[in-house]
């Protein structure tokens, strides 16, 4: 199974590789252009075609391709205009903080959403499930963006507690939370749904017939056959993450893979804006793969039905 997918894996990256050159190359926009004037440069004509060359950015398309591929199978990412540096070296910066950003961002989640889902889960109907209901269902609908210029305004305009646009933990502090939001009502959400599903199973009864505590019942039974559900969405969110949080990046000034997608954007860096689509692609299936794993490890039974199959 695990071959299977990573083959898998290196299929669906080639096509979003071919996909995604070609509809860049596509834009009105000369990024050649874009560059001289960014840096105080007349773009005749002649000096752009000369830069084209350089670059080998007057090649027809396929060619570009294949010599962008044959750089990359040799751990060459290509140059940055808009840097003005090896993509390689930009990512070598930009990947350790986005991996920060969303660890710290995800430990968070997970921290708070498990105990909320289970208190959620033991007092099913009260008045503490349907509070925490209905935080779950406004960090979910929150707007991420705005939720992070109002934890700005107040946290760090207003109080003074924390400064904006420091590299340290301290700047971790509210991106981690802005994010954490939405993902702690999702998860709170998806483990009080999957353990009340799970609650009302037939060998729940008979756990509680041979006089099984609730504490031992939730933890060996219930937990385990839960987890499975909360995993998948967990190595989605992951991913997603881990890909580049371009919006609260942005914001914050978090200079990770989301930040330098925006610039890339802005300015018609081809080179980068394709190292990303690989980076992002790739660690998002590599994730849910490593998931999948985990699940299949958790629930005996699937792991045997992938075996016969």
């Amino acid at each position: 199974m695990i071959l299977r997918r990573f083959l898998m894996m290196l299929v669906i990256l080639f096509l979003l590789s071919v996909i995604t050159f070609i509809l860049m190359h596509t834009s009105s926009s000369d990024p050649v252009k874009l560059y001289m004037i960014r840096s105080g440069i007349v773009p005749t004509p002649e000096l752009i075609a000369e830069v084209r060359a350089l670059y080998g950015l007057d090649e027809p398309l396929w060619v570009q391709y294949g010599v962008w591929m044959k750089n990359l199978l040799s751990g060459d990412l290509g140059y940055s205009l808009l840097f003005s540096m090896p993509v390689s070296t930009l990512l070598a910066d930009a990947i350790p903080n986005t991996i920060r950003l969303s660890v710290c961002a995800m430990i968070l989640s997970i921290v708070i959403s498990v105990p909320l889902a289970i208190a959620a889960f033991r007092f099913h109907g009260r008045p503490l499930d349907l509070v925490i209901r209905f935080g779950s269902f406004f960090g979910i609908t929150i707007p991420t963006f705005w939720l992070a210029l109002i934890l700005i305004y107040v946290v760090s305009v207003k109080l003074s507690l924390l400064p904006m646009n420091t590299s340290g933990m301290e700047g971790l502090i509210l991106p981690s939370a802005a994010l954490a939001v939405y993902y702690v009502g999702l998860y709170v959400r998806r483990l009080r749904g999957a353990l009340l599903e799970e609650h009302m199973k037939d060998y729940i009864t008979g756990a509680r017939a041979l006089g099984l505590s609730d504490r031992v019942i939730l933890w060996r039974y219930l937990m385990p056959n839960a987890l499975p559900n909360v995993l998948t969405m967990l190595g989605i969110s992951l991913g997603n993450l881990l890909g580049g949080t371009v919006v609260i990046e942005s914001i914050f000034g978090w200079r990770g893979m989301g930040f330098l997608m925006v610039e890339a954007i802005k300015n018609n860096d081809f080179t980068l804006m394709q190292a990303y689509v690989l980076w992002g692609s790739g660690v998002f299936i590599v994730v849910n793969l490593v998931m999948d794993i985990l699940c299949l490890w958790l629930n005996p039974q699937v792991r045997a039905q992938e075996v016969r199959g």
